[in-house]
């Protein structure tokens, strides 16, 4: 165990005092996509761009945490549709790029850097017999969605499958929430 100067410390309690980004829409800069050949889909590590929380992710916590910033892009043949409509708001976002090419190209490195607008979701999972929330992206749209305020936060998604009421106001300014610890991959 090594020696700590107490003196330089400043206790917390516990879980500290983090704020944490509300449920709604933002600006959302793609860090990093990675191909699952097997499962056939594409995460997709994100990052903040803009507002209150632009880089909240960058922290060594978030950069060790990916799984708690970040969406699939599925290329089932099922999920062809919603595919599409990531890719258009990848396009939408970014003028002069051309996400479907750089698709059909295997050329994920090309995604680095791009923004899209996000809407993030609170819900509930569950942790050593714990209900919790953590965030989750549930929508993928073009960022001036966002900017122009078209993106309505949604209601915390149950663990039974339900979705609660929406107790956000309509024009949602991200509020300071208080962090609930690190995020399980389930």
């Amino acid at each position: 165990m090594r020696n700590v100067n107490w003196g330089s410390v400043t206790a917390t309690a516990d879980g500290g005092d983090f704020k944490r980004p509300a449920p709604g829409g933002y600006v959302a800069r793609l860090v990093s996509l990675e191909d699952n050949d097997a499962k056939q889909y594409v995460e997709a590590v994100f990052d903040i761009a803009e507002g209150e929380f632009a880089n909240y992710y960058s922290d060594d916590w978030g950069q060790s945490h990916p799984y708690a910033h970040h969406f699939f892009m599925s290329y089932k043949d099922t999920a062809l549709g919603m595919l599409k409509g990531r890719l258009e708001a990848i396009q939408a976002s970014n003028p002069g790029f051309d996400p479907f090419a750089a698709w059909d190209a295997g050329r994920l490195d090309m995604f680095t850097n791009r923004l899209v607008g996000i809407n993030i979701q609170e819900e509930e999972y569950e942790y050593n017999g714990e209900v919790k929330t953590r965030l989750n992206v549930c929508q993928v749209v073009p960022v001036q969605d966002v900017r122009d305020g078209k993106v309505k936060p949604r209601g915390t998604k149950k663990l039974d499958g339900g979705c609660a009421p929406s107790t956000t106001p309509a024009v949602v300014e991200p509020a300071a929430n208080v962090y609930a610890g690190p995020i399980p991959f389930n």
